[in-house]
């Protein structure tokens, strides 16, 4: 049993989602969308947010439907071709990636303008980012690695903890150690390397990390001040 046409043919373009806000520009009241609901032709995920019955659950659709609800008339498509689109940012970014093992126990994003959620577990940061700063994870805007990195950083995250992002992220090549040393560069002083030593601070957290000196030679930097030399 499936959602009207109109409804699952929106959905199929953002995860096999809808929201109230959505359907209504289709000529959906949020009673419709209820009595489709009552019938099992659609899931409701969170407030506003239904899932087309029949569409295969993920682990990431709680992300996912909260990220919808942030600006719930506007398509998934829309928003991603729009000049700030809210990002899944800090720990959830983290968390997606699989970058190291910090606990995503919120649900965090940033945006350019302030927003107030419905949703208590989601968090929201706002900041301008710019287009460099994210990439597309399945459909989902997510915060870079050296993004997630100057982040959590400028949180005070320790330095294991970091570290563990930094290894992650070297070991899956989706960054390199002068966006990295880049990102950390605000925040050296805090992991006990001169203030604005970026390079330095990488440095010290990939040996905390335990990555291979022949690892970290390829990806880090070529200066790196602890690194071989030859």
């Amino acid at each position: 049993m499936v959602a009207s046409t109109d409804v699952a043919d929106l959905a199929s373009e953002q995860w096999g989602m809808i929201t109230t806000a959505q359907a209504r520009s289709l000529g959906f009241s949020a009673q419709d969308m209820a009595r489709m609901a009552n019938q099992g032709r659609l899931e409701r995920l969170q407030h506003g947010v239904y899932r087309v019955a029949g569409a295969p659950p993920t682990p990431q659709d709680r992300l996912r439907a909260a990220w919808l609800a942030l600006d719930p008339a506007r398509t998934a498509a829309e928003r991603r071709r729009g000049p700030a689109p809210a990002i899944v940012s800090h720990r959830s970014a983290a968390d997606i990636q699989g970058l190291g093992d910090t606990a995503a126990d919120e649900l965090e994003f940033t945006v350019p303008a302030r927003k107030q959620p419905r949703d208590p577990d989601v968090r929201i940061h706002r900041r301008n980012l710019d287009k460099d700063d994210w990439i597309l994870i399945d459909g989902l805007p997510v915060a870079s690695p050296s993004r997630v990195v100057a982040d959590l950083a400028a949180e005070h995250v320790d330095g294991g903890h970091l570290a563990g992002i930094l290894r992650s992220a070297i070991i899956r090549g989706n960054t390199d150690g002068a966006r990295l040393a880049h990102a950390l560069a605000p925040y050296a002083h805090r992991y006990g390397a001169p203030a604005g030593d970026g390079e330095g601070a990488l440095v010290l957290l990939l040996e905390q990390a335990d990555i291979p000196e022949a690892l970290a030679r390829l990806f880090a930097l070529p200066d790196l001040k602890h690194g071989p030399t030859a």
